[in-house]
């Protein structure tokens, strides 16, 4: 049986939305975002989704000229 916090099935609120959208944005790993609005993978995801958020992860690779300046 899976562990539950306090936040499972809270409400987002206003404030969680754009902390959402400022880290997707940034290319900030899911797991991140999850741990730092204490929720889910899946909530993240799925609110995500819902809002037409895109969680894609920026490019690291040191190799990629792209990323060298970030």
């Amino acid at each position: 049986m899976a562990d539950y916090d306090r936040s499972t099935g809270a409400p987002w609120s206003a404030e969680d939305l754009e902390q959402l959208r400022i880290l997707a944005a940034e290319g900030t790993a899911t797991s991140v975002i999850a741990v730092q609005l204490n929720r889910s993978e899946e909530a993240i995801a799925h609110r995500a989704a819902q809002d037409g958020i895109n969680l894609t992860a920026a490019s690291h690779n040191p190799y990629d000229p792209d990323t060298l300046n970030r």
